[in-house]
């Protein structure tokens, strides 16, 4: 049986690129969800807001990307953040030690009122 697709937009809301993610993040779809990240946050001072609303699974690799963005953002003086991400999704996080790394808000306005 095959992965549903992955569907990724990409918004300008100020300085602040949003992704909007909307399937799951597998071994069928992470290449797709890795390129359309990676550019992001190697751009200097990139400001990311991921929209997880959508986001129906995420596997380990695409975990391990996420903490890499963040700290690629960072190292560059930029922002990363979630939001709208399920609460399940945010405990397996948490325990994995990514709730510590990775900024979580519980919706997009609130996510780009906190941007500093």
């Amino acid at each position: 049986m095959a992965s549903p697709d992955l569907k990724m937009y990409t918004e300008q809301v100020g300085n602040v690129t949003v992704v909007t993610i909307e399937g799951p993040v597998d071994s069928a779809t992470i290449e797709q969800f890795r390129l359309a990240l990676d550019p992001l946050a190697a751009k200097p001072g990139a400001h990311v807001l991921l929209d997880c609303e959508g986001l129906t699974y995420i596997n380990s690799r695409g975990l391990d990307l996420l903490a890499r963005c963040h700290r690629t953002c960072f190292s560059r003086f930029g922002w990363f953040a979630l939001c709208n991400v399920n609460r399940k999704l945010v405990r397996t996080m948490d325990l994995l030690g990514l709730g510590t790394l990775l900024k979580f808000y519980e919706s997009r306005d609130q996510a780009l009122a906190a941007k500093p």
